[in-house]
């Protein structure tokens, strides 16, 4: 009598699928989306083993080494000794050491993750687990090399050299780090032209794993400046592709006076994309959906292989009616398939304003700041794509703005001429835009908003209340005075703290100073609970701005400001958090003195959903 064949593992099926896709977004390049996945995951499969290591390389990837670090010297403590685990825990612990100065704190942490790579190194080969000691030999190899211990380096480069030659070179990514382990074996013996060479094959075996290529590259740099070689030399072939942020006119509706996008015009504009496209040959591609540029460059990344990235300015049904459908024939279908292939879609708002140029400024913000973000992710380049016709009105929020944009953070461009493809090189008459006309005065305008609150303010004793307003108040009112990084508007309210300001930048620098005032107080000696400390939260959207008719003050409001007052009650005591739109945003102005580093989807306060956060920190 044969045993029944197990029922199958509902549980176990969905981690696994889960498994598959938290590495197929690390493979190419995007941890953030690695993350929110493997975080989703775990909620339900929390003691999964190889979640948890991709979690904690999804956050490594994206720069929060410290707690990658902290997932895997858990998993090392609940007794986790295979050549994964130490040998993530190991780069870990070597990235914090390039955190630091020279010195002892560096020697100690590259010191610690050698003995970690060492040791999975040396398990693995009396296991005879010949991945694992390839994979954890290489990383011991360097680390060697950085800590000056040649004679060492030398011995397990070439074992590990010996052992990755005689493997079987399989297929996809096994083939991949086969090649990329035998370019740094050969780097740590000094064979230059080989190490060059096998760099080459990988690349060619790469197949889209741009986030393996970019990590190949940054250890092959690292390595080979230490080693005093010409880094771009040796890895020139390890660069990952460009990312692209584009965007163009529509197709003309048809009370247009002058013809700008004729939809005569589209089999012209689609091959001068596609010409343009397989020069740039992008890994990723980040733009909106409008009928006529917009939607054909989507479809042509798309069918080029690369990954798109839709953010709209406000809800799908809104905008299919402002930017798409007027166009008639297949582009409605045309947006649903284009959204449905994306691998990601952000609205910018939940609602449509109506005439607002603001919520396409915003949307255009958005979608730079996150191409710029996914760039150096990647460590690969940001370019940028636009079909314009040179002689039309540059309207606030347009291709035009987006184009300019781009110029002023010195983003190289490509272009596609509407005149010239159309044959008229002088261009159109210009038809300046219509401003909206608001109610009692308003003006919808982009601006950068503050939330903080003190912590502990409802514990305070009535005698507790005036060394409130006199020590913590008074000493903002000393930090507005001096601060470089001018706001608009503030307000107090109790506890809290609301701050308007008009670029992003300003908002982060401010939030940081303010975090760093509270900080550092000894507020017991001042009377106040010795934990009184502050959480700030930063976000930035378009809001209307006019006067309180109420008050007569100035006044900024709208469902952007809700947005930024639900970040405030979730963010630890301490620190800035900041919405994925701010750090877009902020990207976006060209902000890189800031460390956004990213946290994850949490729910936010009141039941009002998730939203992707960010740490704000000093670079």
């Amino acid at each position: 009598m044969t045993d029944p064949t197990p029922a199958p593992d509902p549980a176990a099926a969905l981690a696994g699928k889960a498994v598959s896709g938290v590495q197929a977004h690390l493979d190419r390049g995007d941890p953030l989306l690695a993350y929110d996945l493997a975080q989703s995951s775990l909620a339900r499969s929390p003691g999964h083993v190889r979640l948890r290591q991709l979690q904690g390389l999804a956050l490594a990837r994206a720069g929060d080494v410290a707690r990658a670090h902290g997932v895997f010297s858990a998993l090392e403590a609940e007794g986790h000794g295979d050549a994964e685990t130490l040998g993530m825990l190991a780069r870990t612990a070597k990235d914090l050491g390039l955190r630091e100065p020279a010195g002892a704190a560096r020697i100690a942490h590259f010191t610690r993750a050698f003995g970690l790579y060492e040791r999975a190194y040396e398990n693995a080969r009396r296991s005879a687990a010949d991945d694992g000691a390839i994979y954890a030999g290489v990383n011991a190899a360097t680390m060697a090399v950085l800590l000056g211990r040649s004679d060492r380096s030398r011995e397990i480069a070439m074992q590990v050299h010996g052992i990755a030659e005689r493997s079987d070179p399989g297929e996809g990514a096994a083939a991949y780090w086969r090649e990329a382990t035998l370019g740094e074996t050969a780097l740590v013996l000094g064979d230059r032209e080989s190490a060059r060479a096998h760099y080459e094959a990988a690349a060619g075996l790469a197949d889209g794993r741009y986030g393996d290529l970019g990590s190949t590259r940054r250890q092959a740099r690292f390595l080979a400046e230490h080693l005093g070689l010409d880094a771009d030399e040796v890895t020139a072939a390890l660069s990952p592709p460009p990312v692209i942020v584009f965007s163009g006119h529509m197709i003309d509706r048809a009370d247009r006076p002058r013809a700008r996008f004729p939809a005569t015009l589209e089999p012209a504009v689609r091959e001068a994309l596609r010409e343009r496209i397989a020069a740039i040959g992008p890994a990723a591609a980040y733009g909106s959906a409008a009928c006529g540029a917009d939607l054909l460059c989507l479809e042509l990344v798309r069918e080029m292989g690369g990954e798109t990235h839709v953010v709209l300015p406000f809800p799908a049904a809104d905008f299919r009616r402002e930017s798409v459908e007027f166009a008639g024939g297949s582009w409605g279908v045309r947006l649903d398939a284009a959204l449905a292939a994306a691998s990601s879609v952000t609205v910018a708002s939940d609602h449509y304003a109506s005439g607002s140029a603001a919520t396409y400024e915003y949307a255009n913000l958005l979608l730079t700041g996150m191409g710029r973000l996914r760039a150096q992710a990647l460590g690969s380049s940001l370019e940028a794509l636009a079909v314009l016709d040179p002689g039309a009105a540059g309207a606030a929020g347009g291709a035009g703005s987006a184009a300019s944009l781009w110029s002023g953070l010195g983003i190289a461009r490509h272009e596609v001429d509407l005149a010239r493809l159309r044959g008229d090189s002088a261009g159109t008459v210009s038809e300046a835009p219509v401003p909206p006309t608001l109610a009692a005065g308003l003006r919808h305008e982009m601006r950068s908003l503050l939330f903080a609150d003190a912590v502990g303010y409802s514990r305070l004793t009535e005698d507790q209340i005036p060394r409130y307003v006199e020590k913590f108040l008074g000493a903002v009112a000393r930090l507005n005075r001096q601060t470089k990084h001018r706001f608009e508007h503030v307000e107090t309210a109790g506890d809290g703290l609301y701050l308007v300001f008009r670029n992003a930048p300003d908002a982060a620098r401010y939030a940081l100073e303010l975090n760093e005032l509270a900080s550092v107080r000894d507020w017991a000696s001042l009377g106040l609970p010795e934990e009184f400390d502050l959480r700030i939260a930063l976000h930035a959207g378009p809001v209307y701005c006019g006067r309180d008719p109420v008050t007569e003050g100035a006044l900024f409001t709208g469902p952007h400001t809700s947005r930024a007052a639900r970040i405030e009650p979730i963010t630890p005591p301490g620190q800035v958090y900041a919405s994925a739109a701010f750090a877009a945003v902020a990207a976006a102005s060209g902000a890189d003195d800031l460390n956004l580093r990213y946290v994850g989807r949490l729910p936010l306060a009141k039941g009002a959903g998730q939203m992707a956060l960010y740490h704000v920190e000093r670079a």
